[in-house]
């Protein structure tokens, strides 16, 4: 009768593939997750920078309303939603001006129409 004896090098390399796959997972994962998420969390954080009191916001509950208090020390902002009736929030939940759209679009015709340089 013949007798199978596994071969040890076999398992080093079962192994070595294994946490090669591994590793491609989590690299998979960063780049579909992680990269996307941060470059969110510096266009959120680009748009409450340059956003101002008095102009018209949409929060992410889908609110819109005025701008009236933005407190970024306090982490706080007001918005007048009707006349006469304010909420406050935080700022993260403002998702961006009403004319977010058309701020974009003037921005891409503006880099659109600057001379090449030569």
């Amino acid at each position: 009768m013949i007798r199978f004896r596994p071969n040890p090098m076999d398992s080093n390399y079962a192994l070595l593939i294994l946490l090669t796959a591994i590793a491609l997972v989590f690299i998979l994962v960063w780049i579909l997750v992680a990269v996307p998420q941060r470059r969110a969390r510096q266009n959120q954080e680009q748009v409450l920078q340059e956003i101002k009191v008095g102009e018209q916001v949409v929060t992410v509950g889908g609110l819109i309303g005025k701008l009236t208090q933005f407190d970024r020390e306090n982490d706080i902002a007001r918005i007048e939603i009707a006349k006469g009736i304010e909420v406050r929030v935080i700022p993260a939940a403002i998702s961006h001006p009403l004319d977010y759209m058309q701020r974009v679009q003037d921005a891409e015709r503006k880099a659109s129409q600057k001379p090449a340089r030569k």
